[in-house]
């Protein structure tokens, strides 16, 4: 095993493998970022949503072995919730990418936008719940680890601030982050 992972459990590389998968899924609508044909006709799956979803899904163990602390109480509920919203929008998004039919595609994207109660959470709010879950997760950590605290810190800055292919640096930073966390954390 490689000596940057053998000193993590498995759970933190799950953890770890879970963000990259995401960033790579992210990286790929990003590819696309300005052309929503080509996003919705990728072959033979929708790669970029299917990264993203085994992404968060890699996510889950670690949530239960963060080390015990007061920020557990809003970072686990608050990090789920954000990752049962990322699934949800890659559902929307995989009905988006199975319509061919452009007449059908736009009555369909109309009707959902038009219907808050599946819009605003899965589409507006994702994110947002998905990154705030994350940062609070790194807070656990800062005790130990300030310099790594710091770097999800900013890489959750990048991504709220950015947009495009910065989230795609945000990702990569708030990953590096928790990889230093996660060392730290050893050292107490």
């Amino acid at each position: 095993m490689n000596k940057y992972l053998k000193k993590l459990n498995q759970n933190e590389i799950l953890f770890l493998l879970g963000l990259f998968t995401y960033t790579v899924g992210q990286y790929l609508i990003f590819i696309y970022f300005n052309d929503l044909e080509k996003l919705h006709n990728q072959e033979p799956i929708d790669f970029s949503h299917w990264l993203m979803i085994f992404g968060v899904l890699l996510l889950i163990p670690q949530i239960g072995n963060f080390p015990k602390s007061r920020w557990n109480y809003i970072s686990s509920p608050t990090l789920i919730l954000g990752i049962g919203l990322i699934i949800g929008m890659c559902v929307l998004d995989f009905v988006f990418w199975s319509l061919k039919e452009p007449e059908l595609k736009r009555q369909v994207s109309e009707h959902l936008i038009n219907t808050p109660e599946i819009w605003k959470p899965f589409m507006k709010f994702n994110g947002l719940l998905f990154n705030l879950g994350l940062l609070t997760s790194s807070f656990i950590y800062y005790k130990n680890s300030k310099t790594g605290t710091l770097l999800v810190l900013i890489g959750t800055l990048v991504i709220y601030i950015g947009g495009g292919w910065v989230n795609v640096l945000g990702y990569i930073i708030l990953t590096i982050g928790f990889y230093i966390n996660f060392i730290n954390s050893r050292k107490s």
